[in-house]
């Protein structure tokens, strides 16, 4: 009799995580659709979420529509949802995409449903909770160095921003560097670095600079119009992309731990379709659904095993950096900072 109480005990716990999904599948029948408002690239636009819809439908047992529809940016979008939220209505989204800054303020206006991720789902783990019981790690993406290997021999090439500014190798791209057309990425690296560091490092760069570009202009690279950029979201992303088409693209973390951008996916209050909108959030970090990310966008969680971006940081010995400190820095905005970074930057 205590052998059966003592299995009993240990196997209960995964039956009761077992009848949440399967009571989160039945409902999710029952509504039969989610939306998803964001860019229309998202997660490869519509051919990714064909494929997605195909894998979602093996994986539950059952089909549903799954709609991407065009929309603005996670700022706009997320002042969106807490404007109909206020006003009592329906969001225009069953699931709000967004990353760090964004996530902040959703968090502090307290728009998100909480929902148990890792208890509901067993794939999902509290680490993929960047804001717990409220959002999931969909995919990170690094903040970093890209160069042009033609432009820039590997015994002058840069191995991180402190690189950048080093009098032995800058001379090979003085006055030719690109910048971001922002500062966050600085902004980000102040819980490393400290806020002195970060502004003697801006005042040594900006001499070194010879244009602005913005993330996605990766091609100007490529073509050695700039031979290097500073910094650029997704360098990664950017160096996979390209040498697959046999650029000489090279991309690389900017810093130690590396800084990165965290984009997640959560539930609004006033979501139409909130279970299907779970069950879809869950589906994202399975590994088939990860592998539609990585195909048409070279994305990925570095949380989900056998992903490219896993597989990128376990062999590189890498650490990221803490998204809590990120979410600090969000939430206690320097507004000093950013404008002195602007006016030596982007002056």
């Amino acid at each position: 009799m205590l052998k059966f109480i003592v299995v009993t005990l240990l196997v209960l716990p995964q039956f009761v995580h077992a009848q949440k999904l399967e009571q989160i599948v039945a409902e999710a029948k029952k509504e039969g659709e989610v939306t998803l408002m964001a860019s229309t690239s998202t997660f490869g636009g519509k051919k990714g979420f064909a494929e997605l819809e195909a894998l979602f439908a093996k994986r539950f047992g059952f089909k549903a529509k799954l709609n991407l529809s065009g929309g603005p940016s996670f700022p706009q979008m997320a002042a969106r949802i807490i404007t109909e939220q206020k006003a009592g209505t329906q969001s225009s989204t069953d699931m709000y995409l967004g990353s760090d800054g964004t996530y902040m303020t959703m968090h502090l206006e307290k728009a998100l449903q909480k929902v148990n991720w890792s208890g509901i789902f067993p794939w999902v783990t509290k680490e993929m909770e960047i804001f717990p019981q409220e959002s999931v790690l969909v995919y990170a993406s690094f903040h970093g160095i890209i160069y042009n290997s033609n432009a820039i021999p590997k015994d002058k090439a840069p191995k991180n921003y402190e690189d950048l500014i080093d009098p032995a190798l800058s001379p090979t791209w003085a006055g030719k560097m690109a910048i971001p057309a922002y500062i966050h990425w600085l902004v980000r690296l102040t819980p490393i670095w400290g806020k002195e560091k970060v502004l003697a490092f801006a005042r040594k760069l900006a001499p070194l600079t010879g244009g602005r570009l913005r993330q996605g202009e990766e091609e100007r690279i490529v073509s050695g119009e700039f031979p290097i950029m500073a910094s650029t979201g997704g360098p990664l992303e950017a160096m996979w992309k390209w040498q697959a088409k046999g650029a000489p693209l090279v991309g690389l973390p900017g810093s130690a731990p590396a800084t990165s951008s965290y984009y997640q996916l959560a539930v609004p209050r006033n979501s139409a379709h909130p279970n299907m909108a779970k069950l879809f959030i869950g589906f994202m970090v399975t590994r088939e659904a990860q592998s539609v990310l990585e195909k048409q966008d070279h994305r990925s969680s570095h949380l989900v095993d056998g992903t490219i971006l896993a597989k990128y940081v376990k062999a590189n010995k890498l650490k990221l950096q803490d998204p809590k400190e990120l979410n600090e820095v969000f939430q206690k905005e320097d507004t000093a900072l950013e404008e002195e970074l602007n006016k030596i930057l982007l002056k």
